[in-house]
């Protein structure tokens, strides 16, 4: 949870950054692309480096670099020392995946529920720093200081409870230091397709809403401050959040399929909403389209990884986390580029179109790629049934 608030806590406070030091919005893109280029390295490594060290160790040094990034933060003079603080939490961020490993050494008999309640904890974390770094920000009282001096009491008590814990992994130093290289095996590559493009979709809109969504929202409601900024991030994270507990009840598959679908249509619907220029009807579509992010992403990850080979595991979620953070930081810079040269307002509804076309690909790559597995298996049966005919005579 404390990773998560800590990616959010700047979102509300780019325009202000872009304000002071006069930078477009291309590089606000830049500084939120940053996080998610380290982040998935990071991801990549400290699962093995957890099996081999610890996990406590690991987590130790997570929480440092989110330290280290904070006080960057606060010591900031440019958008350069933006972008290495960007870094160095996207760093700390991404080793603390290895806290569901940590987790599920606990308690491995509660693996499910622990990844729900991981998921759900990480869209509040980001809902509560949202709204309040952009409150206090509102207030005009140090904006650029406060939001990370609590930020960073929250670790400094994390850090020191931390180095009293005990290791939760009992096969820590055993473990050969062996970091998965992406590879997906053939028997599950029509999953991994569908799962990948549903998931990235989903992380685009992300990308968008946590850089340059809130001062697009705002524009177009013609509000100033950054509050209305925290509040549209909140409305998407936390109906994520609720989206992601009631699609636990229901099939991976299902799940997915409809959350791709109503992506598309509420991104599309959120054309007009932003049209309107009214707060109320814009952050209900920012909502919904946050519920239908939850399905979309939710479902397309446990569809997948209910069918991974256990021996491929480690290899498979790499290929799928340098396809997902390549959807978050791609069509991110894409619209930073569109919002410097045209403006926000304006690039915004060809983004939504995107979107809801990368949303709906995902739909019909399930049906192409479910209807060639079902021709494959009716070709498999007959060929069976010959081989078992002539092992007979």
């Amino acid at each position: 949870m404390l990773g998560q608030a800590t990616s959010a806590i700047p979102s509300p406070l780019y325009s202000l950054y872009a304000e002071k030091w006069n930078y477009p919005p291309f590089l606000t893109t830049v500084i939120f692309a940053a996080y998610g280029a380290v982040a998935v390295i990071a991801i990549l490594c400290s699962g093995a480096l957890s099996d081999r060290y610890g996990r406590r160790p690991v987590l130790l040094a997570a929480v440092l670099l989110l330290l280290a990034g904070l006080a960057v933060f606060v010591l900031a003079t440019g958008p350069a020392h933006l972008v290495v603080a960007r870094m160095l939490n996207g760093l700390g961020i991404g080793a603390i995946v290895v806290a569901g490993a940590a987790l599920l050494d606990v308690d491995p008999q509660r693996a499910a529920r622990s990844g729900t309640l991981t998921a759900v904890a990480f869209n509040v974390g980001i809902a509560v720093a949202a709204l309040g770094t952009a409150a206090l920000a509102q207030t005009d009282f140090h904006p650029l200081l406060l939001p990370y001096l609590a930020d960073a009491l929250i670790a400094l008590v994390l850090l020191a409870l931390l180095a009293v814990m005990r290791e939760p992994h009992p096969g820590a130093g055993a473990a050969p230091l062996r970091i998965p290289r992406p590879r997906v095996p053939e028997e599950i590559r029509s999953r991994f397709v569908f799962s990948v493009i549903g998931a990235g979709a989903a992380w685009a809109v992300l990308g968008v809403c946590f850089s340059l969504e809130p001062s697009i929202a705002a524009q177009a409601a013609n509000i100033e401050g950054p509050f209305f900024g925290g509040i549209i991030i909140a409305a998407v994270t936390l109906s994520a959040a609720c989206a992601q507990v009631a699609g636990g009840r229901y099939p991976a598959r299902t799940v997915a399929l409809t959350g791709d679908t109503a992506l598309a249509v509420f991104m599309l619907a959120g054309i007009g909403a932003f049209a309107t220029g009214n707060a109320v009807v814009i952050t209900v579509a920012v909502a919904l389209q946050g519920g239908a992010y939850g399905l979309a992403f939710g479902g397309s990850l446990r569809h997948l990884t209910t069918h991974i080979p256990a021996e491929s595991r480690g290899a498979v979620m790499s290929a799928f986390y340098l396809f997902a953070y390549g959807a978050l930081i791609t069509p991110t810079l894409l619209v930073g580029i569109g919002a410097t040269l045209w403006g926000g307002t304006t690039i915004f509804p060809f983004f939504a179109v995107l979107a809801a076309l990368l949303c709906l690909s995902a739909v019909l790559a399930e049906r192409v790629l479910s209807r060639r597995e079902g021709h494959r298996a009716q070709t498999r049966a007959p060929a069976a049934e010959v081989s078992r005919m002539s092992e007979v005579d």
